[in-house]
């Protein structure tokens, strides 16, 4: 244990790692939304649920594939360590990811009436 806490200091590469990094994780949510809704457009309430629990468990899933795969690719080239020290911010962002999807798939049950009384 250190002997003092220090917080989190955010500079501008924070800001700029955390941009890119919402940014990418909304366009892939987004994009697989518009792919699977055109080319299968769903036609009931489940149907539009079921597609956004699949956008949000594939994305967590890559997420979780990317987060533990840093540590190895930092350890191999120097090149990684900026995301060796950003993995916290891609850790929260994976868990509020996938907090979505399990809400996502309880609104799924209830949708259809399935949730146990």
């Amino acid at each position: 244990m250190s002997v003092g806490f220090q917080a989190v200091q955010w500079n501008r590469a924070k800001y700029i790692y955390d941009a890119i990094l919402i940014a990418a994780v909304a366009s892939y949510i987004i994009g697989f939304g518009w792919i699977v809704s055109t080319m299968h457009p769903p036609k009931t309430e489940p149907e539009w649920i079921d597609i956004r629990i699949r956008a949000f468990g594939t994305c967590a899933f890559l997420m979780l594939t990317l987060i533990l795969s840093i540590g190895p690719l930092a350890r191999l080239s120097p090149k990684f360590l900026p995301l060796l020290y950003n993995r916290r911010h891609f850790g929260v962002l994976f868990f509020l990811i996938a907090c979505t999807h399990a809400i996502s798939m309880v609104e799924w049950f209830a949708v259809q009436n399935a949730l146990p009384s």
